[in-house]
């Protein structure tokens, strides 16, 4: 059993000896460009990552590294030559722009059917691009995507045409978001909230096809009723953005005139509290200067009754700028009698002369 590797290690020797005088012969013969050829097939595995790159490594199909610890950051990338490594470079900071028109009425490319989609008075569904609304109308939709690649490892291994993946997955959320909204929210306020539901719902696709895609941003390029019928939405938005703009601006009447209205109505019943208070202030007081009166004048009426007499004529004097004494009528003790009593007082604003 001892003498037989050395059996194997002679055979094998005996059979290498031709492989080695060849290889001997042909380095002889091919001298120094052998070495060039030699040096240029090692080379060949040096890789220049460029700054919006990464680049992955596959050793015999299988990746180099796990995780994070295989992207290789951008710079110089020494890798062993073909076929033993094939580096993958992939753009990760690039931001690229595809055009969804699937659900549009130009989807189309030739002017033909263009000009019959846009001309004709009913919808051909088989030329034209559309989508359902959740009350049963029809919008076409247009978009624009910005996207990236988000994991360098995903895109590698599953992605063959990541463009088509993204146009599959924007559509799709975009004919089931529209399935679900009315014609009237889509077409006015509710742009922004389809646009939003359209991203998280487009990403969470990619992400669960593992695809590496991650959507940047979608901008609507239009987002209209079919050209047959767009005016009659036109007359309809015009007059909703009316109806919503009367309300606003009886909204904002409303806001301004009531607090005016309720500082008005407490400034009146202040007013008429302090009115009020005042009346029947002097109310009583009237009534107990009378209830004094007629204490008095029940202990003596002839007193009471010339005091008022006096009171009152007094009173009437004062108020007159000139007092004239009228003749008695005939009969009287001082026929023909005219008596002029200068006051010296200017008459009471509203009074007499005379």
């Amino acid at each position: 059993m001892s003498d037989r590797p050395a059996t194997l290690a002679a055979e094998l020797s005996t059979l290498l000896e031709p492989v080695g005088r060849a290889a001997l012969v042909a380095v002889e013969r091919l001298h120094w460009w052998l070495a060039v050829l030699l040096v240029a097939y090692a080379a060949s595995g040096i890789t220049l990552v460029q700054p919006d790159e990464v680049a992955l490594t596959y050793r015999f199909g299988a990746l180099v590294g796990e995780g994070a610890g295989a992207i290789q950051p951008p710079g110089l990338l020494i890798a062993l030559p073909r076929p033993i490594d094939r580096v993958e470079r992939v753009p990760v900071a690039r931001v690229f722009e595809t055009e969804l028109r699937a659900l549009h009425f130009t989807e189309g490319a030739d002017k033909v059917t263009r000009y019959l989609v846009t001309n004709r008075a009913t919808l051909d569904p088989e030329r034209t691009g559309y989508a359902l609304t959740g009350d049963q109308n029809i919008v076409h939709l247009a978009m624009v995507a910005r996207w990236q690649v988000g994991d360098p490892i995903a895109w590698s291994r599953a992605v063959h045409d990541p463009e088509n993946q993204l146009r599959v997955a924007v559509h799709q959320a975009a004919v089931a978001a529209l399935g679900g909204l009315p014609v009237d929210t889509v077409l006015s306020d509710g742009r922004q909230q389809l646009v939003e539901t359209l991203t998280r719902d487009a990403q969470a696709s990619l992400d669960a096809w593992q695809a590496g895609v991650s959507i940047v941003s979608l901008e609507l390029v239009d987002l209209a009723p079919p050209q047959q019928v767009k005016e009659a939405f036109r007359d309809v938005q015009t007059a909703a953005i009316e109806a919503e703009t009367r309300v606003r601006s009886a909204e904002e009447y409303r806001a301004v005139q009531l607090p005016k209205a309720r500082t008005d109505k407490r400034r009146a019943v202040q007013a008429a509290e302090t009115d009020a208070l005042e009346r029947v202030q002097q109310a009583r007081s009237e009534a107990e200067a009378f209830v004094a009166i007629a204490e008095e004048h029940r202990k003596d009426p002839t007193v009471v009754r010339e005091r008022l007499y006096r009171e009152g004529i007094e009173a009437v004097l004062r108020d007159a700028g000139k007092v004239d004494f009228v003749p008695p009528p005939p009969g009287a003790r001082y026929p023909g009698t005219r008596l002029t009593v200068p006051t010296g007082r200017a008459p009471r604003a509203g009074g007499r002369n005379e």
